[in-house]
């Protein structure tokens, strides 16, 4: 899943880089197509595709590393796409401020006021974002994990709920709340680093409270 956020990422950078304007409403479109797609679609196109087809990995079962990677490639590309489509609306609204245009005029590069101006800005929402999506993975993990055949959190739950075993239930909702509340909290420290002025304003509220 991390590494197609930072594909993803990548994605959305290049899209408010480029000058050509055919590439740039492909690449700001394809996460919202990513998004509409529905998990279980996915999964069943890449069985299909890649598995019947090409023969290039296991349909089902746990097949080890390559078992691994349909599964982790349908859980992860709607919630990347998401995180594509917050970053470029960042990126976009980042690149409209006056210390963006401020720093065209002092000379600094294109790929510099991508990089180190507007892209600490624009990654708050995305990174806020990456919090409540770490908490809907667990529920997503039924879908792939029924699809593929895989043994994991998501069919305990539904052999869980099946069989009335409600200890297990609780334990995995406690487990997934966990994840929720821990993934919540790294996001507001992530936040205060990312972006100073956070800090700041909180150290001076206090002194004036003080």
């Amino acid at each position: 899943m991390v590494t197609w956020a930072a594909r993803c990422r990548a994605a959305a950078l290049w899209a408010t880089y480029t000058r050509r304007s055919w590439l740039r409403q492909v690449l700001l479109a394809a996460p919202a197509v990513a998004v509409s797609l529905p998990p279980f679609w996915v999964g069943l196109v890449l069985v299909q595709v890649v598995c019947f087809q090409w023969g290039l990995l296991p349909a089902i079962g746990d097949g080890g590393v390559r078992g691994l990677l349909l599964p982790a490639l349908t859980l992860a590309l709607p919630c990347a796409a998401m995180l594509a489509q917050v970053l470029a609306r960042g990126l976009v609204q980042a690149l409209d401020e006056p210390y963006i245009r401020t720093a065209h005029a002092k000379g600094v590069t294109a790929v510099r006021i991508h990089l180190h101006h507007a892209l600490p800005r624009a990654s708050l929402p995305a990174l806020a974002l990456t919090g409540v999506l770490a908490g809907n993975t667990l529920a997503s993990a039924t879908v792939v994990e029924t699809v593929f055949s895989r043994p994991g959190v998501g069919r305990l739950v539904v052999s869980a709920v099946h069989y009335q075993d409600m200890p297990v239930v609780q334990g995995v909702v406690l487990l997934g709340s966990t994840v929720f509340v821990l993934g919540s909290l790294l996001v507001d420290l992530l936040h205060h680093l990312i972006d100073r002025r956070l800090t700041t304003t909180s150290y001076g509220w206090a002194a004036r409270r003080g």
